[in-house]
């Protein structure tokens, strides 16, 4: 039921705001949230930011669910992992790593909840949530591609910090890990989302393509560098299809 106060009190308080809001994932706009080696930007995706801020969307940034389920900013968590192949920490991994995921599903499902009811606070209020943006290649907030845990979990064991660089760790984290499929943030935000009959439209930034090259990032002939994993794109492909997305769902799309 609206509220006939409040639409009249919207109408003649009208003011600059578009109505218009995108939900993102945390470290698009703050990249001091990702994994060690992760970060290929000093701050904010300028290349994400930028568009919806030209066109006056308001952007709202969702938790990162990483740094609630695994342990902070540092994911310490994780960091007795690194390293550890032949020790008993390694040994026991697959048991470790079920009850680890069973406790991210938990964690996560709690987040999802949250975040769905922003999204419908804003629906209910009268304004358009024009979409989610996830991250591809995110064992979380992938859309359309995200990690398999239990692969990553093999290259971080086999990261040795005497041997190991950001280019050669991230390079063997995508070619062993990144699969097809969504992240279990983003699942457990579908399901919240459904439960409640919200249909809003998911799009993806490319952390592959972001780590490949672009601003503040490696460039492709930076020591080290290497040859791009199969079917990886670049990250000036990766903005223009976000760009893309967000024209379609502009017009209606």
């Amino acid at each position: 039921m609206r509220n006939r106060r409040l639409d009249e009190l919207q109408r003649v308080l009208a003011d600059k705001r578009s109505r218009r809001v995108v939900f993102v994932s945390h470290c698009i706009l703050n990249e001091n949230v990702r994994y060690l080696g992760g970060a290929g930007r000093r701050g904010s995706i300028d290349e994400v930011v930028d568009g919806f801020q030209a066109a006056g969307v308001g952007i709202c940034q969702m938790p990162c669910p990483e740094q609630r389920a695994w342990g902070g900013v540092a994911k310490r968590y994780l960091v007795p992992m690194y390293g550890s192949e032949g020790t008993v920490r390694y040994r026991l991994r697959h048991p470790l790593t079920s009850v680890f995921l069973w406790r991210t599903r938990w964690v996560y499902a709690r987040l999802a909840r949250r975040v769905v009811r922003d999204i419908a606070d804003y629906t209910r209020s009268g304004f358009e949530v024009a979409g989610v943006v996830g991250v591809g290649a995110s064992p979380s907030c992938g859309v359309f591609h995200t990690l398999d845990v239990p692969r990553s979990l093999e290259v971080i064991a086999g990261c040795q910090a005497a041997s190991v660089d950001v280019r050669r760790f991230n390079t063997a984290l995508m070619a062993s890990a990144r699969i097809d499929g969504e992240g279990y943030f983003i699942r457990a935000l579908r399901r919240s989302l459904a439960r409640r009959g919200l249909t809003i439209p998911f799009q993806e930034h490319d952390l592959a393509a972001e780590l490949q090259g672009g601003p503040d990032g490696p460039a492709d002939d930076a020591p080290g560098a290497g040859k791009a994993p199969a079917g990886i794109i670049s990250a000036d492909q990766s903005a223009g299809r976000l760009r893309a997305w967000y024209g379609k769902t502009s017009s209606g799309g």
